[in-house]
């Protein structure tokens, strides 16, 4: 508005002084056309005749200069208008284009579940039912991604059941609790995995049985070398009470064990087999480092490696 009555100011000025020299022109042209001023007249008639038309011609230049600024002021008024709607409140513009933003709102929905991107979609569904009030629709949407979630992850949790499954079945029991809690995290509302580490629990039981059963029965048929590898494994699955019920059994296979081993021991350096006792003694002291019998093959075991590497070193 100052810009206008500053150029208003300014049109004025310059009229005002081009009035005053068209009046002075025109006066000019009177006393030349009259004679008024001798031998003079035609020349200061000549000369008021050419500011006239010099003034008149800036007068028309001097409008067309200044004139826009009525269309301007039209032009003012409509970029007031449009900068007050850019300046609208967004929840003026969301009940303006309420039904375009849906219909993109539904889109990109639509583009997350195919993507595979759940959680953005179920963030659009909370938009479309609390900013844009389509709840009964935003339910249904965010129903449908729900069970496509569900879906999803009933798929993932078998491909992973089977993984534990070997880990089962190669008797990791820790790895495959540590699998089970990693499982857990993920999907912490999968009904799939209620009693997962139960399962565990029950499967590592039972294989415990099976090693009892077979430790036992190794031990009937005077199985040394079967009984005492699985003594050693049914060692990490027995708790100091249930032990005591295979106490005498295992005692008598480890004698067992401890007096063959000793008896090949023995066997072996009679026959010069070096290499052979060797590795009965380092096997008599690994198994049973307190005894008497392995304190005497260590001492007699340095002997036993110089013979055999010089049986090596014959042949």
């Amino acid at each position: 508005m100052s810009d206008m009555n500053k150029n208003t100011s300014v049109l004025f000025c310059i009229f005002a002084i081009y009035l005053l020299l068209a009046i002075l022109a025109i006066m000019g042209v009177i006393y030349g056309a009259t004679n008024s001023v001798g031998e003079l007249s035609s020349e200061l008639f000549l000369a008021s005749l050419v500011i006239l038309g010099v003034v008149l011609i800036c007068s028309c230049v001097s409008w067309q200069i200044y004139s826009p600024n009525r269309s301007a002021s039209v032009d003012s008024a409509k970029l007031d208008a449009i900068l007050e709607a850019m300046q609208m409140s967004e929840n003026a513009k969301r009940i303006l284009f309420r039904d375009r933003e849906l219909a993109l709102i539904r889109k990109t929905i639509q583009d997350d579940i195919e993507s595979g991107d759940f959680h953005a979609a179920l963030v659009l569904c909370d938009q479309m039912s609390n900013v844009f009030g389509a709840v009964e629709e935003a339910e249904d949407m965010r129903t449908r991604v729900q069970e496509i979630i569900h879906q999803h992850h009933e798929e993932r949790i078998r491909d992973e059941m089977q993984q534990l499954s070997k880990l089962l079945d190669a008797h990791q029991w820790v790895e495959a609790y540590q699998y089970a809690a990693k499982m857990r995290r993920l999907y912490p509302e999968s009904p799939l995995l209620h009693d997962l580490e139960q399962r565990i629990a029950s499967v590592r039981t039972e294989y415990g049985h099976q090693l009892e059963e077979r430790f036992l029965q190794a031990a009937k048929n005077d199985d040394i070398e079967t009984s005492m590898a699985l003594l050693r494994e049914l060692d990490g699955y027995l708790t100091p009470e249930e032990a005591r019920r295979f106490r005498d059994t295992a005692n008598s296979v480890i004698t067992t064990y401890r007096e063959s081993l000793g008896a090949r021991f023995k066997m072996a350096i009679s026959e010069h087999r070096w290499r052979d006792a060797n590795e009965f003694g380092e096997e008599l002291i690994r198994q049973f480092p307190n005894t008497k019998m392995a304190i005497e093959v260590a001492d007699m075991l340095e002997t036993i490696q110089v013979r055999a590497v010089e049986d090596e070193t014959a042949s």
